[in-house]
């Protein structure tokens, strides 16, 4: 799988705006300005002084490596919490002061 080179990417790709990732990742301003600002997020295709862009298909791309993170940190914590209810595990104790509820006097209809 090479790299595109300048033309080549121009014809089959696009430019992004931040308002188009924040469309993309449903985020607000601020939270898409932080989100350019992470470690992996693909570098900005500077325009001019203050105007960046990003490739749509590193975007893509970054947005899938994100996907399968998250499906493989769901699916650690399913096979944790399995761990912890099997059978041969230990129940859990609470520790602590344990305190009266307090009770509420009912009201008489």
């Amino acid at each position: 799988m090479g790299e595109r080179t300048g033309q080549e990417r121009h014809d089959a790709d696009r430019l992004m705006s931040v308002s188009d990732i924040r469309m993309l990742f449903k985020l607000g301003r601020t939270a898409a300005y932080q989100l350019t600002r992470r470690p992996g997020f693909p570098a900005p295709v500077q325009l001019s002084r203050r105007c960046l862009r990003w490739w749509a298909s590193e975007i893509d791309a970054y947005a899938e490596t994100l996907q399968r993170e998250g499906a493989q940190r769901r699916t650690h914590r399913t096979t944790t919490t399995q761990h912890a209810n099997s059978p041969g595990a230990q129940p859990r104790r609470i520790t602590g002061t344990v305190r009266a509820a307090r009770s509420q006097p009912r009201e008489q209809a």
